[in-house]
């Protein structure tokens, strides 16, 4: 009998394994599943019905090349505009089409990262935390914010390709396609291009000239809608003069306090608060990218790059909407992608120092997780009542019961007109 080779025996152990990722992807539908007559209370909300309407007035394929705010997104309003149609005005599919896009992050997180070599305890670590923390609920409870949680699924899967082959042609389409779907997509471009070359400089074979060839190919769809949305769009960087300082602050608040502000609900405010929180959240990025190697250490840097180009972008963009919208929830997703492989790494190399046995720590790393959902579990009850009363059963209230509503009482958009809105309502059976 021919004995198998050990790299053979490995690569099916590993092959094996994962399926293992998907059992945080699952578990992440939990507060979807465990609160839906919560969820199902919401209705549609502000920018939600100004979409609908500008897909009334000039037809959903021009809609789609239109600029939205500071996004030029026309893949995200491709699949936002025809779920409309495709579920008939249902509020509560469109939440639950967020919702699998959501586990499938959750999955491929945690793909990427075994990828990288990361230990199975901070895999799981990260995938638990991200899957079901409340602190996203704009993300997942607000169909418009679908294009944040779109836009990430592209870059996960890009570099995920990236990291396993410099030369992916895939990822140049999974670039192109992250772009598209949301502003801060424009980071996957070079965040990609610095992959490859990292896995491609180890490789002594490897040409310079192809690596310089990939990259520009990675780096051109950011580099595209980024040119468009700087020439076409009247946003904040035409107008910056004057505003650098606070661009500046708001980029460091935003860096400094999440996630960890909102994920352990601090209460505190100030620059005693952005010092403090920022001073953890630096000391464990710097320990952890010293500490690893390799492509754990490439894909380190490629999360600090990702999360301070977000500070820039925001920086840049919402200086004017007051710091305390740096720790909104809408920004969480991309700070908990940016920071949980950091706190992942940390909790591993802790618990593999315990001098206990493995059966021990496994135990305690499964209570550990067991309390962790559970703790989220119990917060998402907390936020999705709140969030079902100002966002669903207000707007039924003032949109579909109430007699005689105020002339701009859309709520979520004080400027459009109520009658306006009960037309679409009717025309789309928006429910």
């Amino acid at each position: 009998m021919t004995e198998a080779h050990p790299g053979a025996m490995n690569d099916s152990r590993e092959s094996r394994s994962r399926w293992i990722l998907y059992a945080p992807g699952v578990l992440a539908l939990f507060p979807y599943l465990a609160y839906h007559g919560l969820f199902a209370r919401l209705f549609w909300f502000g920018d939600d019905i100004d979409q609908v309407d500008l897909i009334d007035r000039i037809g959903l394929w021009r809609w789609m090349w239109t600029f939205y705010g500071e996004n030029f997104v026309p893949l995200f309003k491709l699949f936002w505009g025809s779920c409309v149609f495709s579920f008939h005005g249902s509020y509560d599919a469109m939440i639950a089409v967020i919702w699998l896009n959501h586990a499938l992050n959750v999955t491929l997180l945690g793909r990427l990262m075994r990828t990288c070599s990361f230990s199975w305890t901070a895999v799981l670590f990260a995938q638990v935390v991200f899957g079901i923390t409340s602190t996203t609920i704009e993300n997942l409870a607000f169909s418009v914010e679908w294009a944040v949680v779109l836009s990430a699924t592209f870059m996960l899967l890009a570099l995920i390709g990236v990291f396993r082959s410099p030369f992916s042609r895939l990822s140049i389409a999974w670039v192109s396609a992250s772009a598209l779907a949301f502003v801060k997509g424009v980071l996957t471009g070079p965040l990609t291009a610095f992959a490859s070359f990292w896995q491609a400089g180890s490789d002594p074979k490897q040409r310079l000239g192809r690596r310089f060839v990939f990259a520009a190919l990675y780096l051109l769809p950011s580099i595209a809608v980024g040119g468009l949305i700087a020439m076409f769009v009247d946003a904040n960087h035409r107008h910056m003069a004057g505003h650098g300082a606070e661009a500046t602050l708001y980029g460091i608040w935003y860096y400094c306090l999440n996630p960890l502000f909102c994920l352990f609900a601090v209460k505190s405010w100030g620059w005693h608060t952005v010092v403090v929180l920022g001073l953890i959240k630096i000391a464990l990025i710097s320990w952890a990218t010293l500490r690893s190697r390799g492509n754990q250490r490439a894909l380190f840097i490629v999360f600090v790059l990702f999360d301070l180009g977000n500070a820039v972008l925001l920086g840049v963009g919402r200086y004017n909407f007051g710091l305390k919208m740096a720790v909104s929830s809408r920004y969480q997703y991309a700070s908990l992608i940016g920071f949980l492989p950091f706190a992942a790494f940390g909790l591993s190399y802790a618990l593999a120092r315990l001098p206990v046995l493995p059966a021990i720590r496994n135990l305690f790393f499964s209570a550990l997780l067991a309390s962790i959902v559970f703790l989220f579990c119990r917060q998402w009850r907390v936020e999705i009542t709140q969030w079902s009363g100002w966002r669903g059963v207000e707007p039924r209230r003032i949109l579909l019961v109430e007699s005689a509503p105020g002339p701009y009482s859309v709520p979520g958009f004080p400027g459009f007109p109520t009658q306006r809105a009960k037309e679409l309502i009717a025309k789309y059976n928006l429910h």
